[in-house]
């Protein structure tokens, strides 16, 4: 059973350990300055007034480093991340409550679209690996067959998931009311 469980790891582990890749020479998706690290877990977007989990839902943020550590928690269907959203037990960080899902569009505000693997500035969601995040946003389109929700793949910054961790995940968000 071990053994099992070794080989799943070892699957995974490409997808999750390639290195970023960016193209410098093309604009930037975000303005310097746009992002700022708060210390207490979150990350404050001044341009859209979003204040981000630094975290991965599932990951542990340590307040003497300002790391995330552990591993993210992998949500199956649209309906497991929206009963997680929903529970306020996690979606509370450090003093702060009240948070959700992103929509489509909050969630593709956060892409770099100069990068891939994963599409995101590293330098404040440094954790953040090859894999679909959730959207509070249904698929009624269909455009992907397999979720009732729409996603944004980090891997290549698309909306179809290409899904190469097996792996579904939660970025947390809400309004700053400061």
């Amino acid at each position: 059973m071990k053994l099992k469980y070794y080989v799943i790891a070892a699957l995974f582990a490409p997808s999750l350990g390639s290195a970023q890749t960016c193209v410098e020479n093309q604009p930037a998706s975000q303005t310097d300055g746009q992002f700022i690290d708060r210390q207490d877990g979150t990350i404050l977007d001044i341009h859209t007034n979003l204040l981000w989990a630094k975290c991965s839902l599932g990951e542990t943020y340590d307040t003497e480093s300002n790391l995330c550590s552990g591993f993210p928690t992998n949500y199956i269907s649209f309906q497991d991340a929206l009963a997680a959203a929903a529970d306020t037990t996690l979606t509370t960080i450090g003093s702060q409550n009240s948070f959700r899902l992103p929509n489509i569009k909050e969630l593709g505000s956060i892409v770099d679209y100069r990068c891939t693997q994963p599409a995101i500035n590293l330098s404040y969601f440094p954790t953040t690996i090859n894999a679909p995040y959730w959207t509070n946003t249904p698929d009624n389109n269909g455009i992907n067959t397999n979720h009732d929700g729409l996603i944004i793949d980090f891997t290549e910054a698309q909306e179809v998931t290409t899904n190469s961790s097996g792996m579904t995940l939660i970025r947390l968000v809400k309004e700053l009311n400061e």
